[in-house]
């Protein structure tokens, strides 16, 4: 897609991600899971296969607990509403959880792959996993403006063809991820008007 092999970003479900508001893009950082690509991940996700990245994410965007009573059923309709790509798109397969390198986080494909998903499905939100890739995200052709912070937590916009998209970044789901404090951020992010 787009011109890159094996590139393949989770798109929701029967035309649901157009439909929603806020229309949301979830950022990931690296696929880990070779040789699956996004959409593969979130089908596992959607079939509840266990995956502790994904569950922590989704108990913090969702405010729900896994054994609490409907966390699938509100899991499965998240998913069927939200994009998903791993921004670090040249590295699939890597395994192991080693750092990238700066090299690897600042190739501009990443950057022209962002803007063409921009614009081609236009979201409203952008939620980003890690610390060091939202320190390396980037949009070609674009500059950030910087948003009031959320509870201490940076947000900023990018304007691409006249509309303002919103990004948040959390710690990544793979490590010390508390999810009430996630969840609290991430309602009031989604809250927020473009």
């Amino acid at each position: 897609m787009l011109g890159v092999e094996s590139f393949e970003p989770w798109i929701g479900v029967d035309g649901k991600y157009h439909s929603s508001l806020p229309r949301l893009l979830v950022l990931g950082e690296t696929q880990l899971d070779a040789p699956l690509s996004d959409r593969e991940c979130i089908l596992r996700q959607l079939r509840a296969a266990p995956d502790l990245i994904f569950t922590n994410f989704d108990q913090a965007v969702l405010g729900k607990r896994h054994w609490e009573a409907g966390y699938r059923d509100a899991v499965r309709a998240f998913w069927e509403r939200t994009l998903f790509y791993n921004y670090n798109v040249t590295h699939g397969g890597r395994r192991g959880g080693g750092s990238l390198s700066p090299a690897t986080r600042a190739n501009p494909l990443h950057a022209k792959l962002l803007r063409e998903i921009l614009l081609r499905y236009r979201p409203t939100h952008v939620i980003v996993w890690g610390e060091d890739n939202w320190r390396a995200l980037a949009v070609e052709g674009a500059a950030w403006h910087e948003e009031a912070d959320l509870r201490g937590e940076p947000c900023r916009s990018v304007v691409i063809d006249g509309r303002r998209t919103l990004f948040t970044r959390l710690n990544h789901p793979s490590a010390g991820f508390d999810h009430e404090r996630w969840s609290t951020l991430l309602a009031q992010f989604l809250s927020l008007a473009v």
